[in-house]
């Protein structure tokens, strides 16, 4: 029975039904990669926390007693702003411009969605880390980690208030298999004939467009053959229709290679965000 519980809190999987009306899947990511990933964002806060205070001491030490003197209170408050700014807007930052993977997270290879499977919104990435604050209470994230833990999609309360949820990146629990699917990608855009969007195009696609297809495009691995061909007609039909694409059953015939060439036309742009 322990050994059922442990397996199933390390491997939960739920399924998120789009406003598309897509059904996906994915495995949410347990306390231990989420752990991990909180470290490594730590190590990296605290040098960037170190190098600001080194700076400041230099600029500050390096001048006159009396100077000193004068402006500590207001270095002081300096300071307190500064690394509150660096260090809530270094998750901020990072888990909404690029599509919800902080350093930490993309080493970890796990992701920050919302529960309708989309990327982040502006206002969903601010709430989630402004609750950062209570999840670290009483220290070192323990409250959030107890919600975490016992909570049946592995949501700390951050995740509860701004309806969010943090998934394993589809295949990355694959390891040796990465290479074949990279070339199967690859294989998959090679046979699919050439896709070029122009800038009406690219216009006409909408954030809902694209969120849905960047989703599809990360999932594929873990999708099964026909769920994955089911899927990609699903979602081609969309996307020929809002760009008006001339060759719809040569799209439909590659299906996936199609979607891939237009992710890779779109993605700089959504990246950045519009």
């Amino acid at each position: 029975m322990n050994e059922q519980h442990i397996s199933n809190q390390l491997e939960r999987e739920m399924a998120i039904v789009t406003p598309e009306h897509v059904q996906l899947r994915f495995q949410t990511a347990g306390l231990g990669s989420r752990a991990a990933a909180q470290l490594i964002d730590t190590g990296l806060l605290l040098l960037v926390n170190l190098t600001v205070f080194l700076i400041v001491g230099i600029v500050i030490f390096g001048n006159e007693p009396l100077f000193f003197q004068e402006t500590e209170n207001y270095a002081l408050a300096i300071i307190l702003i500064v690394l509150f700014l660096l260090n809530f807007g270094y998750f901020f930052f990072w888990e909404y411009f690029r599509a919800g993977q902080t350093p930490g997270k993309r080493w970890m290879k796990i992701r920050v969605i919302q529960e309708n499977g989309q990327s982040l919104t502006f206002l969903s990435a601010v709430i989630r880390n402004l609750f950062r604050i209570i999840d670290s209470m009483p220290t070192g994230y323990m409250l959030g980690s107890l919600v975490s833990f016992f909570h049946p999609r592995d949501k700390r309360i951050g995740d509860l208030v701004a309806g969010t949820i943090v998934v394993v990146e589809s295949g990355s629990a694959r390891g040796k298999a990465s290479g074949k699917w990279s070339r199967k990608l690859e294989k998959w855009r090679e046979n699919a004939p050439v896709v070029f969007l122009n800038e009406r195009q690219k216009q006409a696609i909408t954030r809902e467009d694209w969120n849905l297809l960047d989703t599809f495009v990360q999932r594929i691995p873990g999708l099964s053959e026909t769920k994955r061909i089911e899927l990609a007609l699903q979602i081609v039909r969309r996307i020929c229709t809002r760009l008006d694409w001339p060759q719809r059953q040569a799209a439909e015939d590659h299906a996936v290679g199609f979607l891939l060439q237009v992710h890779e036309q779109l993605e700089h742009e959504w990246k950045i965000g519009r």
